[in-house]
């Protein structure tokens, strides 16, 4: 039982660091997003929709540029 559960979170942090990413790269509020990822079952449908969004041509959020 502990392996399914533990599974599960495995899967469950997987989705929600894929929507951190998809966020980030399309210049949608990052926050956001890996909150509503980290939501079981929910995180499955923001995903795809994040999946679909078209990218934002002026992001609304800049990535830190490392000196």
């Amino acid at each position: 039982m502990t392996a399914l559960v533990t599974l599960l979170l495995s899967i469950n942090m997987l989705i929600a660091s894929q929507c951190y990413l998809h966020a980030k790269r399309k210049g949608y509020p990052v926050r956001l997003f890996l909150v509503l990822g980290v939501i079981p079952y929910f995180n499955l449908v923001v995903w795809v929709y994040l999946l679909f969004l078209p990218t934002l041509e002026k992001p609304l959020f800049k990535p830190k540029s490392t000196p």
